[in-house]
């Protein structure tokens, strides 16, 4: 602290569901995996990993942050401001998200506790999906054209991330150089490297393998 990020996957609830009172024990981004999906490009997605015990005095350092729920001064809007350039991103904005706070010296920490739940499935409440959102913007309903806005901008996070494939001379090869734009102002930090970012959480870009990390699943790191 100040540089500090409280975050976690809350759990969730339907509708049905009696009033969340909280209390149960706060999850912990600590593993990741290269999506497999068609439609995701092989980018990083984060997930949960162990549990501490539950007795600790303070939370402990975790390695990534969910983007729909984390909790910081509001000088980290100055260090790592929205991207503008990733509009509509869903897959892949929280390992972006992630790595530019930790290399800009924040670190991200897991609530011992929640206090809240959410609302993982708002289709069933009749509202929008994410993709949706998209094509009534550009009058295109259906998922079809968000996944193809996704396909050209989930190219700026790969870059980020140091993908073999999505290398400057790359880009401009498949002549989607205008991902890079502004990517100095919404990149990486200069405070740690993204060397030390990859070995902090165990992620080989080369060969796409997230490794186990044991600081983090262990609750080791203060």
């Amino acid at each position: 602290y100040p540089k500090a990020v409280l975050s976690a996957y809350p759990p969730g609830f339907s509708e049905e569901d009696p009033p969340y009172h909280g209390g149960s024990q706060g999850t912990r981004l600590c593993t990741c995996v290269f999506s497999d999906s068609n439609v995701e490009h092989r980018i990083l997605r984060i997930n949960t990993g162990n549990m501490c015990r539950g007795e600790e005095e303070a939370p402990s350092q975790i390695a990534y942050i969910a983007a729909g729920f984390f909790f910081a001064r509001a000088e980290f809007l100055i260090d790592v401001p929205f991207d503008p350039y990733l509009p509509w991103c869903f897959m892949g904005e929280e390992i972006a998200l992630s790595l530019r706070a930790w290399t800009h010296g924040w670190d991200i920490y897991a609530p011992r506790k929640n206090l809240i739940a959410h609302q993982y499935r708002p289709g069933r409440m009749g509202l929008p999906k994410f993709w949706e959102n998209t094509g009534r913007v550009f009058g295109r309903p259906g998922p079809g054209f968000n996944t193809l806005l996704q396909t050209i901008t989930i190219q700026r996070i790969k870059h980020m991330v140091g993908y073999p494939s999505s290398t400057r001379e790359a880009l401009e090869g498949l002549n989607y150089q205008i991902v890079l734009t502004e990517f100095e102002h919404y990149g990486p930090g200069e405070t740690r490297t993204m060397t030390e970012f990859l070995e902090h959480t165990n992620i080989d870009v080369q060969n796409e393998k997230c490794g186990h990390i044991g600081w983090c699943n262990d609750c080791t790191l203060p």
